[in-house]
């Protein structure tokens, strides 16, 4: 990310993001993962796939709440975030502005 000149708070939360995914995908899906990232002059789109049919969930975390919070944070980082299911499982796909300026947030 750095040698893409992305910005240091983008990078953090695409750091965030991914290891949620893939945490996802260890623990739900136990299969194999594949993580695509694709640099765009004005955003950075990332794909995690594994080879499960199981359903990503949106739930809100309790505060107290150890686990859960991986869609959740990827629903409130990411402006852009869907899964597509493929022939063998399914990809969750978002995106990120590569400036910190430009990415969506929302204050809670």
């Amino acid at each position: 990310m750095t040698d893409w000149g992305v910005e240091a708070e983008v990078a953090d939360d695409a750091e965030l993001l991914v290891t949620e995914l893939v945490t996802n995908a260890v623990v739900h899906a136990r299969t194999s993962i594949h993580v695509e990232v694709r640099r765009f002059e004005d955003r950075v789109e990332f794909a995690v796939s594994d080879n499960s049919s199981r359903q990503v969930q949106l739930r809100i975390p309790s505060p107290d709440a150890v686990t859960g919070r991986g869609i959740y944070l990827l629903d409130r980082l990411s402006p852009g975030w869907d899964v597509v299911p493929t022939a063998g499982g399914k990809t969750v796909r978002f995106s990120l502005a590569t400036e910190a300026s430009t990415s969506w947030r929302v204050d809670a």
